[in-house]
């Protein structure tokens, strides 16, 4: 009887260890695909879960987003020069049965996938075009991993490129580039305004034509700021200014002599210190 009660109790031991050896916890992220001798036999959801020791297999596989970076180094450009570029994919499990099922290593595989279609549009297009229009390339690279990708139960989220590295030797070459394209508009942008400034004067041109009495005044006022500096200034008046100022003097319709025009400058300039 003792031996027969050990007995049992070693048994009872025997089966609540395999019991609870068997238990499996699935995480809210996570879904576990069960083998029986080797078959699949189904997915299971988020929660407790029997999977029997020696007689079935659980293979759990994450569903959240996964981020992995990926390089090429050295790829030759359309144009023939060899650009480095590190990028980033999102990408998560959508189909956990194709993914266990389909591929040895999904994991590997979309790497190895994603590092192939770097190259290949690398391999497409020009440094210009992978300087100045990354978006565009980033949405080419996700389009072509994600044609792979989904045979294999994996959905690619987007791709963003985060760096991109080129020869020494050719930046010097793009930096002289982009100061010369910058000067360039720089003086497209300097020769608008002198077209501008031009037409204005033209108006002016015009408008002191029709009216005599606002082209006097106008030099009277140039005369004026320029007599109100504090520094002892020299002025050379031509004839044709004096004429300008006819009408200005005490008598309606006479030249100002240059004794009274000296008189008039030097009351508006400002008194000296």
């Amino acid at each position: 009887m003792p031996i027969l009660s050990t007995g049992l109790a070693i048994v009872a031991a025997v089966v609540a260890l395999y019991f609870f050896s068997s238990i499996r916890i699935v995480k809210q992220w996570d879904e576990m695909l069960v083998f029986t001798l080797g078959r699949f036999v189904g997915i299971r959801k988020p929660g407790i879960h029997m999977v029997y020791s020696f007689v079935q297999r659980a293979t759990i596989i994450d569903k959240r987003i996964t981020t992995t970076e990926f390089r090429t180094e050295g790829t030759l450009s359309r144009d023939k020069v060899p650009v480095t570029l590190l990028a980033v994919m999102f990408w998560k499990v959508s189909d956990v049965k194709r993914a266990a099922l389909e591929v040895k290593n999904y994991r590997e595989t979309i790497d190895l996938a994603a590092q192939s279609s770097l190259r290949d549009i690398v391999s497409r297009s020009d440094l210009e075009t992978l300087l100045s229009d990354q978006q565009k390339i980033d949405d080419r690279i996700a389009e072509l991993i994600r044609e792979r990708a989904t045979s294999w139960g994996i959905e690619v989220q987007n791709v963003q490129i985060r760096d991109l590295e080129i020869p020494s030797s050719l930046q010097d070459v793009l930096s002289r580039k982009a100061q010369a394209e910058a000067e360039k508009g720089a003086r497209r942008i300097y020769g608008e305004a002198e077209v501008v400034a031009a037409e204005e004067y033209v108006k002016a041109a015009l408008l002191y034509e029709n009216s005599p009495v606002a082209f006097r005044l106008r030099g009277l006022n140039v005369l004026l700021e320029a007599v109100k500096s504090d520094q002892n200034t020299l002025l050379f008046l031509p004839t044709e200014l004096t004429d300008m100022l006819r009408t200005f003097g005490p008598t309606t319709g006479a030249i100002l002599p240059s004794e009274s025009l000296t008189a008039e400058v030097t009351k508006t300039a400002p008194p000296k210190v």
